[in-house]
């Protein structure tokens, strides 16, 4: 390479007036150092559905990585227990939870529980929480009871059901490389998929709040955590920096949104590959 170089110098340096046919030789010879577009680095995670056999792993993940930093939780010092467990078994049956695995060894390295609402679920929820006797769980029951009836989208939209993000996390080990981003933005897709009429989250912390506004969902409801009080008007949570409330997302059309996403994902493969091939010809 470096002798078929050095002779197309010399060809050009000893005409003054270099012909086309020498001029491309050089172009293409050149092309060989210049520096390549960085190849997009292959994620070591895919996402998939989560399978029945693989509820109780995700529960386990759920206790390390969820309980202990969740704002709502952590401020009543909530420990996980069988009711919390139960609860959200109960939404992982529905099958609409997505995994996120390490491509190597098929460890379960976080998760999104996704599961449909209907207009009754907050008197259940309610009902729930008079039969616990802790009374930090009892509080926590009836916040969730309280958040479901905020934005009011069953009746407000005229639907029975609503596809809910109910809870995502991801072990801090694996952190900072996307997956929150992934696992709600697949969950969203799925929802849309599942033909649901509304896609809701409650970001209960400024993380997945950030995340629901890059995926372009719109903020319906917000709820401060210093206005939710107990009997004593003393606020319930009392959350870290810089989780300040709950903000309640909603995509009223996941259909029509998620089939534009698939679109402009098209588009840009195509143009991409159009420039590439640009290149090469100008090459």
């Amino acid at each position: 390479m470096s002798s078929h170089f050095g002779h197309t110098i010399l060809k050009i340096l000893s005409n003054h007036t270099p012909s086309k046919a020498i001029l491309q030789d050089f172009k293409r010879t050149f092309a060989l150092f210049k520096t390549r577009d960085k190849v997009k680095e292959i994620s070591p995670y895919i996402i998939v559905r989560a399978d029945k056999d693989e509820y109780n792993e995700v529960l386990n993940v759920m206790h390390e990585s969820y309980y202990p930093e969740e704002p709502t939780c952590y401020s009543l010092k909530i420990a996980p227990n069988p009711i919390l467990d139960e609860r959200a078994m109960k939404a992982m049956e529905e099958g609409f939870t997505l995994v996120a695995k390490c491509k190597y060894n098929g460890c379960i390295v976080g998760a999104c529980i996704n599961e449909s609402t209907s207009p009754w679920d907050p008197e259940m929820e309610e009902k729930l929480a008079c039969a616990v006797k802790c009374d930090k769980l009892k509080k926590l029951l009836m916040f969730y009871a309280y958040m479901m009836r905020a934005p009011d989208l069953w009746r407000c939209l005229g639907v029975q059901k609503v596809y809910e993000m109910s809870y995502a996390f991801v072990k801090r080990s694996h952190r900072k490389k996307g997956l929150a981003y992934k696992l709600l933005s697949e969950s969203k897709s799925l929802g849309a998929d599942a033909g649901f009429p509304v896609v809701r989250c409650d970001a209960t912390n400024i993380y997945t709040a950030k995340i629901c506004e890059r995926l372009g969902m719109k903020k319906v409801a917000e709820i401060p955590y210093c206005t939710y009080l107990d009997q004593n008007l003393e606020p319930i949570f009392k959350p870290p920096w810089p989780h300040e409330g709950v903000k309640i997302f909603c995509d009223c059309s996941p259909q029509f949104h998620e089939i534009n996403r698939k679109i402009q994902k098209k588009s840009n493969i195509f143009g991409f590959r159009k420039k590439s091939k640009e290149k090469e010809q100008e090459v």
